[in-house]
């Protein structure tokens, strides 16, 4: 992520840091002398701000004491704001922060610059951190009911807290996920999240976070954030060409994960009315769906179950050797046990199939749809020709599969004429009529 000026200060601006009067003097400080208020006029009257800088600069090495320490270094950030010197406002409020280690000026623009400069070193990274966790910790004291001016409203002085507090547990986060601790920066994104239901850059690093995980049953979570990012419309939503660019890949990494757009918009609805997953929030992988399917299919259609179960492994990313090792050359089903039933044969139907010769009836080759009738799955490969099939004809088999490809998918089994049952029989051919004599005519 790149500084800008522009973002910072639109974020400034979001808020009513200033008008609370949370920047503050505490005590009525005193010019040391004469010159030292005029060399802050002119800091005051100077147009140019680089100019401005470098009296400020002056100001800093000939009253290093000055009672208006923190007016000056808050006038070094504000300065190098407009310039759009990032790093420059960070080393100004870090010196700030030193000088007086509740300066909520400061905290502020540590907290806010620790994400927006994106330095991810350690020293950066720690310090990130230690200034976040500052910052929270001086919220109560900061927020003091008695120190709110009469003019602002208790709706204004809570919300103004919550934004802060998102504003440090947002740092936390970010330096938690660039210091590979994914768990705890998921923890402060949502936290981030819980203060400010519009901080939709937490919801998708809390998704990225959770990603990092590597917990399949945590992906839900991640998929619910990243439609939080993109559906969420209300105040201090993102632009909508950005929104819809995350809309397309919640999207995208929905259907790899659920296997389809079923229940998506429902998901989506659901994200942008909750700021995080309601309890019980739960989408199904493909895996898992599967494994439902298998669980019921076990108790409905032991048969299917069987397929279903092989074909799973051999459509996973490692199909080819789960043929070569558990499916090739296997005599399939083979009296496996499933649901307390012993399957000893497979049942499809007949698609199409394949004659000896293109003029012959005799079928060598018949393809099946095991899971639907109309999908072509499995291929019936016979050493001696059978008799015609048509398509729709429902037959139960076993086999050796001898091949198997992924794209398109078929398994080809090699079947003895035995091993199959519901094969129509041979049609006899139909007895002709004798010939009727014809009677001769006497002469």
């Amino acid at each position: 992520m790149l500084f800008s000026t522009k973002r910072l200060t639109a974020i400034l601006v979001v808020g009513t840091v200033c008008s609370l009067g949370l920047w503050g003097q505490a005590k009525q400080p005193q010019w040391k002398d004469r010159a030292e208020y005029d060399l802050y006029d002119s800091i005051l009257k100077a147009q140019d701000n680089n100019t401005k800088i470098g009296l400020l600069q002056s100001w800093e090495q000939k009253y290093p004491q000055s009672d208006y320490l923190d007016t000056r270094n808050q006038l070094l950030v504000q300065t190098y704001q407009v310039l759009g010197k990032g790093k420059e406002m960070m080393a100004a409020a870090k010196k700030m922060a030193t000088a007086s280690p509740k300066s909520f000026f400061a905290l502020y623009w540590i907290n806010l610059l620790t994400v927006s400069l994106n330095d991810t070193s350690p020293a950066a990274l720690a310090d990130g951190e230690k200034y976040a966790k500052v910052f929270l910790g001086i919220m109560d004291e900061t927020f003091d009911a008695s120190k709110k001016k009469p003019e602002v409203t208790e709706e204004a002085w809570k919300k103004e807290r919550a934004m802060m507090e998102s504003l440090a547990y947002r740092s936390l986060g970010w330096v938690a996920l660039n210091s590979n601790k994914s768990e705890e920066a998921e923890k402060n994104f949502v936290e981030a999240l819980n203060h400010n239901p519009a901080d939709s850059q937490s919801a998708l690093w809390a998704a990225t976070a959770i990603i990092r995980q590597k917990n399949l049953e945590k992906q839900s979570d991640a998929l619910f954030y990243s439609a939080r990012a993109a559906a969420y419309d209300g105040p201090g939503a993102l632009a909508p060409d950005i929104r819809a660019r995350y809309m397309s890949s919640f999207e995208k990494n929905y259907i790899n994960f659920h296997g389809g757009k079923d229940k998506m918009d429902e998901v989506i609805s659901l994200a942008k009315a909750n700021t995080v997953p309601p309890d019980g929030f739960k989408i199904m992988s493909q895996d898992e769906i599967l494994q439902a399917q298998e669980k019921e299919l076990e108790q409905t259609n032991p048969q299917l179950a069987v397929w279903v179960k092989m074909k799973r492994g051999l459509t996973g990313p490692d199909g080819a050797s789960y043929f070569a090792s558990s499916v090739k050359d296997a005599h399939i089903p083979g009296g496996v046990e499933v649901g307390g039933q012993k399957i000893e044969k497979l049942k499809g139907t007949v698609v199409s199939s394949t004659t000896v010769t293109p003029r012959s009836s005799a079928v060598k080759e018949v393809v099946l749809g095991i899971s639907k009738a109309e999908m072509s799955e499995a291929t019936l490969r016979f050493e001696t020709p059978q008799p015609k099939i048509d398509p729709g004809t429902v037959i139960e088999f076993s086999g050796v599969p001898v091949e198997f490809t992924a794209e398109p998918f078929m398994v080809v089994f090699e079947v003895d004429a035995k091993d199959v049952t519901g094969w129509p029989k041979p049609v006899a051919p139909a007895k002709r009529a004798p010939a009727r004599k014809t009677a001769t005519k006497k002469k």
